[in-house]
């Protein structure tokens, strides 16, 4: 079965997510693909600040996930 996507991120760090983010605000269908595991290089970080949506940080695990 084939599928095609609006929008193909690569990268899941926090550049892809909010990439991904505002293209699926737009209405576009949007998959990321990325080679780590989900959150890359976020998933591993302790805190992340100055996040969209999340005034007071995230932890980077919860943010991946």
């Amino acid at each position: 079965m084939e599928r095609i996507h609006d929008m193909i991120v690569i990268g899941g760090g926090p550049a892809g997510y909010t990439a991904a983010l505002y293209a699926a605000r737009a209405g576009l269908d949007v998959v990321i693909i990325e080679k780590m595991s989900a959150g890359g290089q976020m998933a591993v970080t302790d805190t992340i600040d100055n996040y969209s949506g999340f005034d007071a940080g995230v932890a980077g695990w919860d943010l991946g996930m």
